[in-house]
């Protein structure tokens, strides 16, 4: 990391804006605002409300970075005040929200029925691939905040369970515990809508 410019450079700006420079903390949220955005989506599941919530998000971090203290990466850290924000967001809101129902596309309801075969004949047409997108969106819709959380993390923004873990402040062991169990809990919940009609 040290050999690293882009690194160097990051630590200088973290330190800048430690010292109150607001145009260091703007290259901070260039470099990770698509990260935010992209855990506020997936977590939140609501489009109109993304925007809002990043901006939320990264105005906590202007006002915490002064207790950054380079343990973890800033990406890791601004990721896990994003993930502690949508969580609040979601507690707040449970109370308020009604059912989730199916509405899945056809194309959808097709590719579930064919997905043994695919097993079989390998990668899966782009056409499928968007169905099955439909479905697992539909699958992370219904799922537990929580679920939600970690599932985003891992399999939507692809990072490895070692920084889910810093992210969550949750043990490597804690991460793949969490993962499997709310795999178990999606699989359950497609089993109980494919039985459902």
């Amino acid at each position: 990391m040290q050999n690293d410019p882009q690194a160097r450079q990051e630590v200088e700006w973290i330190k800048l804006a430690q010292n109150g420079e607001q145009e260091a903390f703007g290259r901070l949220v260039e470099r990770y605002q698509r990260r935010v955005f992209s855990l506020v989506f997936h977590i939140v599941r609501r489009q109109d409300e993304v925007e809002d919530l990043a901006q939320e998000i990264l105005l906590k971090a202007f006002r915490a970075i002064r207790s950054y203290n380079f343990r973890a990466s800033f990406g890791a850290w601004i990721s896990r005040i994003a993930v502690n924000h949508c969580y609040d967001y979601l507690r707040r809101q449970r109370s308020s929200r009604v059912t989730y129902y199916w509405q899945l596309s056809e194309d959808a309801r097709r590719v579930l029925e064919a997905i043994p075969q695919q097993r079989e004949r390998g990668e899966p047409s782009a056409e499928e691939q968007m169905a099955q997108k439909d479905l697992v969106e539909k699958l992370l819709e219904r799922a537990p905040a929580e679920d939600r959380i970690v599932l985003s993390l891992k399999e939507i923004e692809d990072l490895p369970v070692e920084e889910i873990g810093r992210i969550l402040n949750w043990s490597t062991s804690k991460v793949k515990v969490r993962l499997h169990r709310a795999r178990k809990r999606m699989l359950a919940d497609l089993r109980r809508w494919r039985q459902g009609g």
